[in-house]
């Protein structure tokens, strides 16, 4: 099979160039797979297991794009890797990656930071949710989208997203069972993927004297509350006990991130790494003793985050929501969402420093939940899957896009009833008409 893969590529800072890397081998040995990027530069090893193609969202090759079976598109929150992906999503129907289920904060990003266009934001608002939704989004606009994590849990807008999808494949139950109610594709689920490493860290040979080290990565906004986990150490009595490492771009403002370290009196006990590669995170995972992931809000998605930390057998703390919740109680130690956070990392650091064989005893759990659940083989496998389904789907999508197109024509003389039973009606004959023939 040939498939078309739209999806940032590393070194893009975005977990999801780092996941088309990690499926990749696995998926070029079962498939011919092109590469499609918008990026001026990427890492040239991948050329080595596929095709790289650059491309612009106004000046697509759509005769290129035919010839392969089936075109994949990696939709995430951020706007700046996934814009143009979306736009061509929108004009060239495919199977759509759906990283993150909420994806409010990514058409912020586009209509009101990137395009400042409060027509078209207003426009799709009142499509998929009403005449509240519109109210919502006239003042959520109007006020620098201070309230984003209202708008992205209350109008999730992932529908727009998938307005053109023959398939789509999500990474998390929950979206799964959000979504599988909606005929207008194909839905499939699969584990996120993440390959074994061959040496995980043992925390129980380190010493237990020294400083434990205290791990937290990623992109850090406020939703991963690095300013409780900052608390939470500051208010620790053991706190010289540990030295807190965070890898990744603070998305925030890092002087006021900075200001709070030096108020709580711990610029000894934390260090800003700031972006870091791949090789260095593992690492500094290769000897963490407790890795610190919490999430909340959560947009939906599932952590790849998480999957490296239990690649090295780490322990690791998360926040008790979305998919995190669903993780065994056995591989991860849970922290509640809710004023207790700062509490419960408390507890939890208390309790590492009395029984710390315990808590690699959960990283040991972890890899082996990684190694039976995430494989990319098997990643790969449900990809191939998906989109032979997608291709059976192709005739229907079409049949449903011309019932929608008499719908609409018929709006304009009848009432909004009378236009949604005829879209029915047509949808009926086309449908039936295709399957026969």
């Amino acid at each position: 099979m040939k498939l078309n893969w739209f999806s940032p590529l590393a070194p893009a800072q975005t977990d999801i160039a780092h996941y088309t890397q990690r499926v990749l081998p696995a998926l070029s040995r079962r498939a011919e797979v092109t590469l499609w990027t918008d990026q001026r530069t990427w890492n040239r090893s991948i050329n080595e297991l596929a095709e790289v193609r650059r491309y612009h969202d106004e000046q697509m090759s759509w005769k290129d794009l035919n010839r392969a079976d089936v075109t994949f598109y990696n939709i995430g929150n951020n706007p700046r890797f996934h814009g143009s992906i979306w736009q061509v999503s929108r004009q060239f129907g495919g199977v759509v990656i759906l990283h993150d289920f909420r994806l409010h904060h990514f058409f912020d990003g586009l209509y009101r930071v990137k395009q400042r266009d409060l027509n078209s934001y207003l426009t799709v608002m009142a499509k998929y949710y009403g005449e509240e939704g519109r109210r919502d989004a006239r003042s959520s606009y109007q006020n620098d989208a201070r309230n984003i994590d209202f708008m992205a849990e209350r109008y999730p807008l992932t529908d727009l997203a998938l307005e053109n999808a023959h398939a789509v494949l999500v990474h998390t139950t929950d979206a799964f069972d959000a979504l599988r109610k909606n005929q207008q594709w194909t839905l499939a689920y699969a584990p996120l993927p993440f390959p074994m490493i061959d040496q995980p860290s043992d925390s129980t040979t380190r010493n237990r004297e020294s400083k434990y080290r205290l791990v937290l990565f990623g992109y850090i906004g406020r939703n991963r509350r690095l300013s409780s986990v900052l608390k939470a150490l500051a208010g620790l009595e053991a706190k010289g006990r540990f030295h807190l490492d965070v890898f990744g771009s603070i998305l925030n403002d890092e002087r006021d991130l900075r200001n709070q370290i030096s108020s709580l009196n711990l610029k000894p006990h934390v260090t800003l790494h700031g972006f870091t590669a791949e090789a260095d995170l593992d690492a500094a995972l290769s000897c963490c003793d407790l890795a610190i992931n919490l999430r909340n809000p959560t947009m939906g998605e599932a952590s790849g985050s998480q999957l490296r930390i239990w690649a090295h057998g780490c322990a690791s703390l998360v926040s008790r929501v979305g998919w995190y919740a669903s993780l065994p109680e056995d591989a991860v130690s849970f922290v509640r969402t809710d004023e207790n956070e700062i509490a419960d990392l408390q507890q939890h650091l208390r309790a590492f420093l009395v029984a710390p064989g315990r808590f690699a005893e959960m990283g040991a759990r972890g890899r082996r939940e990684l190694e039976d659940k995430h494989s990319p083989d098997a990643y790969a496998t449900a990809l191939l899957k998906t989109a032979e389904e997608s291709l059976n789907f192709r005739t229907q999508a079409a049949c449903l896009k011309l019932a929608e197109r008499a719908a609409v024509g018929a709006a304009r003389w009848l009432s909004p009833k009378q236009a949604q039973d005829s879209y029915l009606r047509v949808a009926a004959e086309v449908l039936g008409w295709s399957k026969r023939s």
